[in-house]
């Protein structure tokens, strides 16, 4: 694959996503789609849970039946509903939005997390096929839409990667921040011990605790056991198959949508939890002699989270950007493998998965997710026995 294939087929894919994202802009009348859904869609959880904080109690943001009666005030044409399941770090974090219109707020939301997003690319990602890459990348169109939070937790996710080893106790810091969304920094700890990073997990549990008690004191104590409440509502929401599964690609919440048990369910998603976090134990033990680099292990963290976490939705994949680059650029200098350029095109599309699950009952992305797994092993195992057979003089 030469990088100057790569350019244009990156450019084709930006020009039919740009084309597609502005027939549907035409679609609209004034801030509603013909779903009766407003610009930014997931944004809107997060507006309307800083306008009622800033009005009544932070409490009240969790409260479904008063949320459901405060959007509608607002918007009555409004189909639906937006729950707020965020922590209070998190709901202080978006409190001044609530202070802005609606479509200044959507748009500070994204340029501001968008910038970040780009920023912690750049710590892990210089050449310019991977921009072009970047750029093209279905996630980050589809973040563009959507207004959630996937650049900002991505955008700490790479920075702790990327300021890992020379920025160690900053590198914690970010990966402490994920604790808005903790269910993405599942395997982070594990990573972390395996390479011996202890100013890195020391910086990260302070900031973790720290951006977990503090909004919550300023919001009142109670936002921690309402939010705890809201997790519950979620878990029993896909459960009882009330959220559209197909936007939740986990395999629990995949077997559950095909009928299975819970409790047969909860026990595969359990072995596939330990299992990727054995691999990710295992490829980042040689950082803690500070052997190779981070590209592999890291890519391989990124895959084994959505894997091993029970919960994410599909916009949170805008993550892969991260892998991609990496697993690319590894291919481009040291040579693309059978088969890896197919497990790659499905990786850069995975974020449109979506689409197929509402058309078959069927989940990519934990496929997809193993497949890759088991590549980025293969490989690191391949490159360190190289290594060590380079190393090895040769009798004659």
């Amino acid at each position: 694959m030469r990088p100057s294939r790569l350019a244009r087929w990156s450019l084709a894919a930006i020009a039919v996503q740009a084309l597609v994202g502005l027939v549907w802009l035409t679609t609209y009348k004034g801030l509603f789609d013909p779903r009766n859904m407003p610009l930014g869609n997931d944004f809107a959880a997060f507006w309307f849970a800083a306008r009622m904080t800033l009005q009544r109690p932070a409490t009240d943001a969790y409260d479904l039946v008063g949320m459901t009666q405060f959007q509608h005030a607002i918007w009555p044409q409004l189909e639906g509903m937006y729950a707020w399941v965020y922590p209070p770090s998190f709901l202080l974090l978006v409190l001044g939005f609530g202070l802005m219109p609606y479509i200044a707020a959507y748009v500070t939301w994204t340029v501001a997390t968008l910038g970040a997003y780009l920023a912690g690319l750049r710590q892990n990602v210089r050449d310019r096929t991977s921009w072009w890459l970047i750029a093209a990348f279905p996630g980050l169109w589809l973040g563009l839409g959507q207004g959630q939070n996937q650049f900002l937790t991505a955008a700490l996710g790479a920075l702790g990667l990327g300021l890992l080893r020379k920025h160690p106790v900053w590198a914690g810091v970010c990966i402490g921040l994920l604790a808005i969304k903790p269910h993405l920094a599942l395997l982070f700890p594990v990573a972390l011990l395996a390479a011996r990073a202890w100013r890195t997990i020391l910086a990260a549990a302070v900031t973790a605790i720290t951006v977990t008690l503090v909004p919550a004191a300023i919001l009142g104590w109670g936002t921690l056991v309402a939010w705890r409440d809201s997790m519950s509502w979620v878990a029993t929401a896909i459960e009882l198959k009330h959220l559209p599964v197909w936007m939740f690609p986990a395999p629990y919440p995949w077997l559950l949508s095909l009928g299975a048990p819970n409790v047969l369910a909860w026990i595969v998603q359990g072995a596939i939890s330990v299992l990727a976090a054995v691999v990710v134990y295992r490829l980042w033990r040689p950082l803690a002699k500070g052997v190779g680099s981070v590209a592999l292990p890291g890519s391989a963290l990124v895959l084994a989270t959505f894997l091993a976490t029970p919960y994410y939705a599909m916009y949170d994949l805008t993550w892969l950007a991260l892998p991609l680059c990496w697993l690319v650029a590894t291919g481009v200098a040291k040579g693309f493998r059978r088969g890896e350029k197919p497990l790659l095109v499905l990786m850069f599309l995975l974020p449109y998965a979506s689409v197929i699950a509402l058309v078959v009952d069927v989940q990519l992305a934990p496929f997809v997710l193993a497949a890759l797994l088991w590549h980025v092993w293969q490989r690191s195992v391949s490159d360190r026995n190289d290594a060590l057979a380079a190393r090895t003089p040769v009798a004659l």
